[in-house]
């Protein structure tokens, strides 16, 4: 495994804010994987993994033996280790240099080559149609997507693919969670909304949106105890049929996963 420094910084006194913006998030970052704590937040997890065990599966179904497979964030949920095991040539990218150095250690310890480069993932430093397949684990609500999405669309190879868990902004409950506890979260990081969602389906010719956790939130207060898991998975069945049965209340999932293919370069 290599690791490697390739940041692109913009230059010039109008772009000024997106260097700060792009420092807050390396320093965030920096601080959370030096740390090695748990985020008070990162808790709600326990009642999403019917969501990240199917952004998994979907990444993993489009791997096959050689593909160049591109993951944008490589901290926790990283799928680059799996890929690369499952014979994927991967590179991995993140803003913070400490994430990367775990990532580094991890690949060591597990005996796999993965390729990690710190990178601004709006300003990528690879050669357009580079990669089959690009994925990422709440990744892209930390970007300004319109620069983010372009970037994945030019490396994307015309039969390439993205996969990206995300989570969405229109719950109100989450969102008063949100404001009660901005320590959780950086600064610019922003859960998709509709705008955002329109903009995948004017690049992409399929989007594919997998909704997960409305009332599975429920579960949270158990998530210590013996009732959790058939308490969740009670509830996680109550979210796949409200989501297929009432569309409109999709976008007050908490979790997204988009499958993205067609790229409209």
């Amino acid at each position: 495994m290599s690791l490697g420094t390739v940041c692109h910084a913009a230059s010039g006194p109008g772009n000024s804010s997106v260097n700060e913006r792009l420092a807050r998030e390396r320093e965030f970052h920096d601080e959370r994987f030096g740390g090695g704590d748990e985020r008070p937040a990162d808790a709600f997890y326990a009642v999403s993994t019917e969501a990240e065990a199917h952004y998994r599966r979907a990444v993993r179904e489009i791997v096959a033996t050689g593909i160049k497979a591109l993951e944008y964030g490589c901290g926790a949920g990283s799928e680059a280790f799996v890929l690369s095991e499952l014979g994927a040539n991967v590179t991995a990218i993140d803003i913070s240099p400490v994430a990367l150095e775990r990532a580094k250690l991890t690949a060591s310890t597990r005996g796999i080559a993965v390729s990690t480069l710190v990178m601004d993932a709006e300003r990528l430093a690879f050669a357009d149609h580079s990669f089959d397949l690009v994925a990422g684990s709440g990744i892209l609500h930390h970007l300004e997507l319109g620069s983010a999405i372009d970037e994945v669309v030019r490396v994307l190879r015309p039969t390439g693919r993205a996969v990206f868990i995300e989570p969405l902004g229109h719950n109100p409950v989450i969102n008063l969670y949100r404001r009660l506890t901005p320590g959780q979260r950086t600064h610019d990081e922003h859960p998709l909304m509709d705008e955002d969602l329109d903009l995948l389906r004017r690049r992409f010719d399929r989007v594919e949106m997998s909704y997960f956790v409305l009332s599975a939130l429920a579960a949270f207060p158990l998530r210590n105890r013996a009732a959790f898991e058939s308490t969740l998975a009670r509830l996680q069945g109550l979210d796949r049929h409200l989501f297929y049965r009432v569309a409109r209340l999709r976008k007050y999932a908490w979790m997204l996963v988009l499958e993205l293919s067609g790229p409209r370069f």
